[in-house]
């Protein structure tokens, strides 16, 4: 089985997306991280789909060229996975030791999964300890998905020693910020606090929170409950199918679109007029608030005793302007979009583009994961 876990040597935050590619390197001293080294990387549309490597060959040279002009000298690195071959799900269990668990998780897992075990990797996390019952978060993905980014790794001359999964990571990297001047004392690697929140008065609902990676191929939606995810969905849905329309309106090539995404000038150079921008950013942002309200409403059909609070969003769409907005109008919730850096000790970066903040949240969340403060 690959190894989910955590490791206490500093590692190299890598995520592989779509688009592009992402990495942070942290250096901790007491309980504060500051930014050791951070690179960014674009990738030619194909060169990843799906979550898979298709193209290896430009992803092994992108990353050889992502460590030189970052000047990153640590090799040792932690992989992201995520999307639909992966799977989450919060399973109640009769009380057993954690070694018996893992004995027993193959067979526990045939019921809850729809692949053929023998294709996939598992894990586990306890959540809850009953008298008689306890509440196991099961993780299942495709072991090809994680095999295809290993070999792309490896043959640039990285060493991979951690595979988590998106959104775990996002998460980690979320809820340690999101605490940043609150008083809370993080565990080691965890993100959780030591401090447990008090439980609802009678009548009360428990709020959650909406956390969604809105990437350049997938939209995926984590409502997590005291910083640990409760459920996720992911949807075939991102940042691609807005630069697809683009094209076609625009009559525009793939880097000619994302460049008048990200600057806000068309092919000529010049600003890009409202009147031909709003109506196709708009019908996206909508398309991606239904997707988020049917995760919500989704959830929530599960847990009625739970109320969602707000909606934390990240990724590669989440620099947007018109997002938080737009969100809030469609899902009538306070929406914000990620700033990771917030709880970073230290100057950043000149070259360190604000707008990109929100896209090296699941990298940052993953460099979280080695030496921790």
């Amino acid at each position: 089985m690959f190894p989910f876990g955590s490791l206490d040597k500093p590692i190299v935050g890598l995520d592989i997306g779509t688009s592009a590619i992402k990495a942070v390197e942290l250096r901790g001293s007491g309980r504060k991280w500051s930014l050791h080294r951070i690179g960014w990387k674009a990738l030619p549309p194909k060169a990843v789909t799906g979550g898979k490597v298709k193209d290896k060959e430009v992803v092994v040279q992108a990353l050889r060229e992502l460590w030189t002009e970052a000047r990153i000298g640590c090799k040792r690195v932690a992989i992201g996975v995520g999307g639909q071959s992966v799977i989450l799900k919060r399973i109640p269990l009769a009380l057993m030791s954690e070694m018996d668990l893992e004995d027993q998780l193959a067979l526990e897992a045939e019921e809850h999964i729809p692949f053929d075990i023998e294709e996939v990797y598992l894990d586990f996390q306890i959540l809850e300890r009953g008298a008689e019952q306890m509440e196991v978060l099961l993780a299942a993905c495709k072991k090809e998905l994680v095999d295809n980014r290993l070999e792309a790794t490896r043959e640039a001359g990285l060493n991979p020693v951690l595979c988590d999964l998106d959104l775990f990571s996002m998460a980690n990297a979320y809820d340690i910020f999101s605490a940043v001047g609150d008083g809370q004392v993080k565990h080691k690697n965890t993100g959780k606090s030591k401090t447990t929140a008090a439980p609802p008065e009678k009548g009360e609902k428990i709020p959650a929170t909406a956390l969604v990676n809105a990437g350049a191929s997938h939209l995926s939606v984590a409502i997590l409950v005291n910083g640990l995810p409760e459920s996720t969905r992911d949807h075939a849905f991102g940042g691609e199918r807005l630069l697809q329309e683009l094209q076609q309106n625009a009559s525009c090539s793939f880097e000619e679109a994302d460049r008048m995404i990200r600057l806000g000038t068309d092919t000529q150079g010049r600003p890009w007029s409202a009147e031909s921008r709003d109506p196709l950013v708009q019908a996206f942002l909508e398309q991606m608030g239904t997707l988020i309200r049917q995760s919500m409403d989704f959830h929530l059909a599960g847990h009625p005793n739970q109320q969602i609070t707000s909606v934390q969003v990240g990724g590669g769409c989440a620099p947007l302007a018109e997002l938080p907005d737009t969100l809030e109008s469609l899902l009538n919730l306070p929406v914000r979009v990620i700033t990771p850096w917030s709880g970073l000790h230290g100057s950043l970066p000149p070259q360190l583009d604000p707008k990109n903040a929100p896209g090296y949240l699941v990298a940052l969340g993953l460099a979280l994961r080695g030496d921790a403060p």
